[in-house]
């Protein structure tokens, strides 16, 4: 599928997925980016339409990290919306519904999440 990614691995991760009830899963971090180490984990975010499992309940192979995407906090949906590549697209609808809005709402709330990072740097460097 991916450089990053062998085809073997990516189609075993692809069948535990659907198995799983996944409509659509983005392939993120620095294998997305095409940076990774030799020792970098495979980062995947998915989606489901109704009553998503716990990530741990997933059973992907070893040294997969999985964010469900519906309960995920909005700086990091926001950076797969913005930076994740499509593994898999059983509903292309609501994916790019998913990654319309959350990009829409990610933009909205930047200037908020840079604020705050920068107050607790700040807070940090008064020993507070």
């Amino acid at each position: 599928m991916t450089v990053a990614l062998p085809d073997a691995l990516a189609a075993e991760i692809v069948a535990v997925l659907r198995g799983a009830g996944a409509r659509f899963a983005l392939l993120h971090g620095s294998r997305a980016a095409g940076s990774p180490r030799a020792d970098s984990d495979i980062d995947i975010a998915a989606w489901w339409p109704v009553n998503p499992p716990p990530a741990f309940e997933v059973l992907l192979p070893p040294g997969v990290d999985l964010v469900v995407l519906g309960g995920a906090p909005l700086e990091l949906a926001g950076r797969i919306a913005l930076h994740g590549r499509v593994l898999f697209d059983d509903d292309p609808v609501a994916r790019v519904r998913w990654t319309a809005t959350t990009r829409k709402i990610y933009a909205d709330e930047q200037p908020r999440l840079w604020r705050s990072h920068r107050e607790f740097v700040e807070a940090l460097r008064r020993g507070r």
